[in-house]
């Protein structure tokens, strides 16, 4: 009688606890499916902010290196006030500017050295802890996306499982859809989280290298003597001479800068029609014109939107294997015009030009982006991206300034 009642209670224990946890996960389908849908609406804005962001960066050493020593020298004659400012000229990513201005707001301490060490160094970790916040948000989707939607693979499975039992093959192909969905959708907001935390990571480790840096330059114990550039004199060289050489580009389109004596020469190495916006989204618009107007047509065998997916897929790996292809002609045009003379380059293509130091008003270089004023125009090279260029430049009879121009 005991044994029996005991196999009774067990029976039914197992029964509710079957029935608990197939309600419970069951009505847990649609918040999974809703929460899914907000962390791939969520990877979309990280991924364009990262975007945004990563066409607004700029960094540059060198830049950054002479921004500190201007600063350090501003330092040294108690103009403590103009630190900032300076320093901002030179810098222009997100934390970058967070150091800044918060170290400005200490200018008033910045004559007690040990004071200003002890601020620095919570600074430091006030832009790490920064860095973590801002990295939190990919980070969680990277490993939200796949848990979400492993929990929106097996929720729909008991479902379907029970309409196997019971011959309801409708009730298994919906369910089977709902797991398989919620399963890409999963692994397609972590790896979008995935790759936007990565290359942040990275790119706010370079940052904060380039902040330890300047708070190092700026209130370390190192003497650094700053000595004012020497001009070289243009009878020491001869005109044939290229002093320095500055690559900058455009989109799809490079330059090589050859600073001479006299000159600077601006001379294009590569080029590509997809280098104008609104040709590359003519381009787009009238493919995906033609394939709608095929389908509509009843001319195509799969429908409409798989032939979109695949040209589409199609002219970005065009697109990237061409701006690939065009970087690989610019060094090696780079490559060939280095080995001539200035007035070889000149004639070299017909595009090419030259503008005497005697018509520049002044270079400015300003995010990475190298601008040349004249009297009659403001012409905009594009960014550099060559490196340790400002010190050499400057030692010519131009005048090379850095930061927006005011």
């Amino acid at each position: 009688m005991d044994l029996t009642f005991g196999i009774e209670i067990t029976q039914l224990f197992k029964s509710a606890a079957q029935t608990g946890i197939y309600v419970i996960s069951t009505n847990l389908l649609y918040p999974v499916i809703i929460i899914l849908l907000g962390l791939l609406a969520w990877s979309f804005i990280e991924v364009g902010g990262f975007f945004t962001e990563w066409r607004a960066r700029h960094s540059d050493f060198w830049l950054i290196e002479n921004g500190a020593l201007k600063a350090k020298g501003s330092m040294e004659a108690n103009d403590f006030a103009n630190v900032g400012a300076i320093l901002k000229k030179f810098c222009s990513n997100r934390f970058h500017y967070f150091f800044i201005n918060n170290l400005s707001e200490f200018q008033d301490e910045f004559h007690n050295k040990d004071l200003m060490r002890l601020r620095v160094e919570k600074l430091l970790q006030e832009c790490d802890a920064e860095i973590i916040k801002k990295l939190e948000k990919s980070r969680f989707v990277a490993k939200a996306g796949p848990m979400f939607g492993l929990m929106g693979t097996l929720i729909p499975m008991g479902p379907a499982l029970a309409g196997l039992a019971e011959g309801d093959i409708q009730t298994l192909s919906d369910n089977l859809i709902i797991a398989f969905g919620t399963t890409v959708v999963g692994l397609m907001a972590g790896v979008s989280g995935y790759m936007v935390a990565m290359i942040r990571d990275r790119w706010y480790a370079k940052d904060m290298g380039d902040i330890e840096y300047i708070s190092e330059m700026l209130f370390g114990e190192h003497a650094i003597t700053i000595e004012k550039l020497k001009q070289l004199d243009p009878d020491e060289l001869s005109k044939n001479d290229i002093h320095d050489t500055v690559k900058v580009n455009s989109g799809f389109v490079y330059y090589d800068m050859f600073f001479t004596p006299t000159s600077v020469i601006i001379a294009r190495t590569a080029g590509s029609i997809l280098s104008q916006p609104l040709i590359l989204a003519a381009l787009f618009a009238a493919v995906n014109t033609v394939i709608l107007v095929i389908a509509k047509a009843g001319y195509t065998a799969l429908p409409s939107h798989l032939y979109l997916i695949f040209i589409n897929l199609l002219m970005l790996v065009i697109i990237f294997s061409s701006l690939f292809l065009t970087r690989e002609r610019a060094k090696q045009k780079s490559h060939e015009l280095s080995k001539l003379p200035p007035d070889e380059i000149l004639k070299n293509d017909t595009r090419n030009v030259e503008i005497n130091y005697s018509d520049i008003n002044e270079i400015n270089i300003s995010k990475s982006v190298m601008k040349i004023f004249t009297d009659s125009q403001c012409l905009k090279t594009g960014r550099i991206v060559s490196r340790n260029y400002l010190n050499r430049i400057q030692t010519l009879p131009i005048s090379v300034t850095i930061g927006e121009r005011t």
